[in-house]
């Protein structure tokens, strides 16, 4: 959902000191990794059950694992822990992959586990995300399935809105719709 970095020695000597472009792009990229992975629509025996909706907000830092360049493009894989509140609350621990393009967009796709309470139930849950944008904001969808604990049979499908608040932090909004299988 949005993305703190926290380069560490070894790897900033790996961006060149003159890469000030480079790190605008890292500094966008981070931002928008959370938001990734496709939208994929409810299982149709889920569909058939009443869902439910929410929204809430999240605060994303980061750390960067590899950046590299190719035909132009920035691609930066890292890591991210998020801090969830409102229909989602807890913390949700991903990686993925973000992509900069040399015209100042990106695209971005992940993959995390959340662990925390929906509806009053509390468990786990993978969630997916993919989003794509210019500069400092984006727009993604997220999917969530395979469940554990209380979060067992949860489906949920959403969209989110990162905003880069920082060279190493993002917060932005969500809102999902979502339903327990049996």
């Amino acid at each position: 959902m949005g993305w703190l970095i926290t380069l560490k020695p070894a790897q900033a000597q790996s961006i060149p000191a003159a890469k000030e472009s480079t790190m605008k792009v890292l500094k966008t990229a981070l931002a928008a990794l959370p938001l990734l992975a496709s939208l994929l629509l409810l299982p149709a025996s889920a569909s058939a059950a009443t869902l439910s909706s929410g929204s809430g907000s999240f605060s994303t830092s980061g750390e960067v694992i590899s950046i590299r360049h190719a035909d132009g493009n920035t691609i930066v894989t890292a890591t991210e822990i998020q801090t969830l509140t409102g229909a989602l609350t807890g913390t949700r621990v991903a990686s993925g992959i973000q992509i900069f393009h040399p015209d100042g967009t990106f695209t971005a796709h992940d993959t995390g586990t959340f662990t925390g309470t929906v509806d009053g139930r509390t468990g786990s849950i993978t969630i997916s995300g993919a989003s794509s944008g210019t500069g400092n904001t984006g727009t993604g969808q997220i999917v969530g399935d395979q469940g554990t604990g209380g979060l067992a049979g949860l489906h949920l499908h959403g969209t989110f809105q990162p905003v880069i608040t920082g060279p190493t932090t993002a917060d932005g909004t969500y809102s999902i719709q979502f339903n327990f299988s049996s």
